[in-house]
This record gives structure tokens, sequence and C-alpha cells, in this order.
């Protein structure tokens, strides 16, 4: 949490009321760890999409498929294809996404988000919110396959403040810690990308890519 907790626990109080399904997701969520976007992450993006239209998503980090409902929600003009590695995860989400009567639209590529996708596969909306210490990694991978104007969206880029005080990190967070600050400063400076950085939730990167002329 990086904002005070009565303030965050107020934002979330305003979320709007979500269905049953995303309901039942976030108890199901916060009983075993499973990591997704907060909820006042979760309708800033919502709010975004709604804004952008996007008509392709890739999200990178599918978990149980909370997340890509709220995509394919706020964007129902959209094809979303996420990515996931845990086969566990994977079978979950796809009852999930079944559940929601979104099977026609959410895409789940099983495998390793750094091992890239073909050439031809191009989108207007990138998230990533898989693991923290492989964003680099994943901007450098997918940031090809967007269109110009497009929207990059990072979870988790203040990683509960810690990104703020490295020096108090513990020592097995340390490197983890360290890839984000790099990485968050590698948007502020990168040449296709005009990048603000939102305190909501766990800390979310906007980016809009560039015009290439």
């Amino acid at each position: 949490m990086i904002t005070n907790p009565t303030i965050e626990a107020y934002l979330t109080k305003l979320v709007p009321e979500r269905s049953p399904l995303l309901s039942r997701m976030e108890a199901e969520a916060a009983a075993e760890g499973i990591p997704i976007i907060q909820l006042p992450g979760a309708q800033t993006l919502r709010l975004l999409l709604l804004l952008h239209r996007p008509t392709s998503i890739l999200e990178v980090g599918t978990a149980i498929g909370y997340s890509a409902i709220w995509l394919a929600e706020a964007a129902p003009q959209a094809k979303v294809v996420t990515m996931e590695l845990d086969q566990e995860r994977i079978v979950r989400a796809e009852q999930n996404i079944r559940e929601a009567g979104l099977q026609d639209r959410i895409e789940i590529i099983a495998g390793d988000a750094t091992a890239g996708l073909p050439e031809h596969y191009r989108f207007d909306c990138l998230f990533i919110d898989a693991s923290k210490g492989q964003y680099q990694k994943f901007l450098d991978l997918y940031l090809p396959h967007l269109a110009d104007g497009g929207l990059v969206i990072c979870d988790n880029v203040l990683f509960r403040g810690l990104v703020a005080q490295p020096e108090q990190v513990e020592k097995r967070l340390r490197p983890m810690v360290d890839k984000l600050i790099r990485f968050n400063e590698g948007l502020r400076d990168h040449p296709l990308l005009e990048t603000v950085f939102l305190p909501v939730g766990d800390g979310i990167a906007v980016s809009v890519k560039k015009q290439q002329t």
C-alpha cells in the first residue's frame, strides 16, 4: 500500500459494485494470496480503456483472469490476448472467463512471456502485470507490436512504495526493487513513450507510444 491506509480504504469503497463473479475472484485472490490488480487501479484501468477505446489488447500476466475480464468489459470492441505461464492458473482463468461469457474475446496464450510473440501480432494497448523483475524485458519485446498512439499500462511500478526508499528494502527484495527503479527511469527517458506515474493502487505507469515520423 503506497497511500494512507484510510485514504486507500475510502478510494476502494468508491469503486462501483462489481459483478458476483469479480467479487468472488477478489475474495479467492485475497484468501489464497494470488496477486491481482487493486480495485482503485482496476477502476483507473477501466477509465483509461473507456477513453482510449482499443480494439486489440495484450496482457502480460493472466493469473486467474481477473484483470483480463476487467479489460474485456471496459473495451467491448476489443480482442484481448493474455499470457500466463502457470498451468493451474490458466485452468482457473479459462473457467472464470467462460463464466463471464468472454471466451470468444479473450485468448489465453500458455507459456513464458519472455519468449515473445510472432511478428504478426499487433495491439493498440499493452498491459504489463507479471514478474516485476522482467518488466523491462516485456516492454522491449512487446513495444514493437504496439501501434503508434497505443497505450502501455504497467501495474505495481511503485511496489508498496519501496522504490522511493531502496535503502530500507530487505536484502531479498532489493534486486527486484532496483530493477523496477531502473525500469521507471527508463520509461521516463524512453524516446518513444510519454509517461505519467500514478500513485493509485500499487502504482500505475501510463504511457502513450509517440507517433513515429
